[in-house]
Parts: C-alpha cells; structure tokens; sequence
C-alpha cells in the first residue's frame, strides 16, 4: 500500500431482530446499499441479534462454513471488493451442542483470510456453559497490515490486546455488543485498548430503536480511536452506517513518538498465530 494512502472503514451499526438470521441480514445488506470502503465490519453475531436470542438455543442455531452468515460476508468482500468481517454461530462437530461464536474475515477476492473463536466466553450470562471456547487469536493482513479480531467480551481483558500490540498490530477490529447501562464502559475501553497498545481500535456495535421495549437495549457508538487513543469518529445510537478514512501509517509514527511498547516488560504468551490465506469452500 503506497505511503500516505487513507484507509476507508465501514461500520454497520443497526438494531438487531432476535434470532431472525434472514431478517437481519436483509437489514444489514440495506445499509450497506451502494457504499464503498475498504474493509466492511459487523457487530457481535449481527445476524441472530447476539444474546437476544438466549445462549441456550445456540446449539440449534450453529452453522455450517457455508452456512447463511459466513456467506453473506463472503459475498459482501467479492461485491464491495473490500474485507468483510463479522461472527456467527459455528458448529463444534466434537461438541455439536456447544459451538464457537466464529468471527471471520475475507478480503475482497472472498477468500478466508483469519477464523477466530472467541477465547473469553462470559460465566454470569451462560456462554461458559453453552459455548466452545477457542484458545489462540490469529492475526491476518488487512492492506498489509496486521489486524486482528475481537469479540464483544474480549475487550474486557487487557492481555489479549496487549499481546497483540507487543505482535506490532495496526487494526483491531471490535465486533461489539454493548447495552445502554454499560455504554460508557465500550467507549473507554476501546479508548484504553487504543492507547496503550499505540494501535487503532474499531468497534462496532448494534443500535437501539427509539420505539424499542427494552428496559436495557444495545447502546450504539460505534467508533474509531487512534494509535493516541483520540477518538476519530462516533456514531450515535441510532441504524447507520458510520464511514471514516483513517491513515494507518499514524501506527508507525506514534510508536516512534512514544516508546511505549518497546519498554514494556511483559512477554509474549505465544497465543497468536498467523492465518495464510486459506478458501475453506474449496
């Protein structure tokens, strides 16, 4: 990628319809409309409305690599010719009852570029019990740049971002899942992730109809934080989708401004591995 060149992001913020997978798909293709960017990201297993629809019926809601969601993403790459990354429900065929919430990336030629099962899984909403959980996190060539992918708890723990700051990252990509009471925490914590990783953070989360019946909806402001942990853009809490260029070359200058990461002392886990591009429909 030639020195100076903008990178266009696309953040797909919208109300999720529980479990409605067809539905929230046509929702999020609308959006996505005749927009142009380089690299397209969902919330949090954005097509069955994330835990709207109750962790214990996510055994029955898995899917195959070729099943609805991953192909919508798929399709949206080679059409936009861009990344597209989201997550879904995938089958465990050594565990068929307890899948992995599977996030997924493919670059503009449909080709699967990085798999990631979710590592943290929450014990207070059931997902430790429902769920398989992964172990490693790939990091993948986004425009030549390291990136990687989180799901929405991920970003509750420190030490996987900071690995992967400690791997040289650029981008990475949050597919969030925030409700209204606990909004205030997804912006500081893509804040923190930001700047003490010296990288750009990007999270998307689902909005909130004013018309909705929900004591606790999802609370929207998705956004872009830069490698100094300013925020570049947000959006509110309403259907959008936010779009925004951001100069990933800021990665490289920041850390030569600022050493942080060169005098941290933690050592690396060895949890990251680098997925080569791969067609798993072949």
């Amino acid at each position: 990628m030639p020195l100076g060149s903008l990178v266009r992001i696309a953040l797909v913020q919208f109300t999720p319809q529980p479990a409605q997978v067809s539905q929230n798909l046509l929702i999020a293709s609308a959006l996505c409309g005749q927009k142009k960017a380089d690299v397209w990201l969902f919330p949090h297993l954005f097509s069955i409305g994330a835990d709207a629809a109750g962790v214990e019926s996510f055994g029955r809601m898995a899917e195959e690599e070729n099943g609805p969601t991953p192909s919508f993403l798929r399709k949206l790459a080679m059409e936009k010719k861009a990344y597209a990354i989201g997550s879904y429900l995938a089958l465990n065929p050594a565990a068929p009852k307890l899948p992995f919430v599977r996030s997924v990336a493919y670059n503009s030629d449909g080709i699967r570029v990085a798999s990631y099962d979710q590592i943290h899984l929450s014990s207070i909403t059931g997902e430790s019990t429902h769920l398989s959980a992964g172990e490693r996190l790939p990091f993948f060539d986004c425009l030549t740049f390291r990136s990687a992918m989180f799901s929405s708890y991920d970003l509750r723990f420190p030490e996987l971002a900071r690995e992967f700051g400690l791997s040289w990252g650029f981008f990475l990509f949050v597919q969030g899942a925030f409700r209204q009471d606990e909004i205030h925490q997804w912006d500081a914590l893509l804040q923190a992730r930001a700047a003490e990783n010296q990288m750009f953070v990007i999270g998307c989360n689902f909005s909130h109809s004013p018309d909705s019946a929900e004591e606790n909806p999802f609370g929207g402001h998705s956004a872009v934080y830069d490698p100094a942990g300013k925020k570049q853009h947000q959006a509110g809490t309403n259907d959008q989708v936010l779009i925004l260029d951001i100069d990933p070359f800021q990665v490289e200058w920041n850390r030569n401004r600022h050493q942080h990461l060169t005098d941290s002392k933690m050592k690396l886990a060895h949890r990251f591995v680098f997925e080569s591009e791969e067609d798993p429909d072949k």
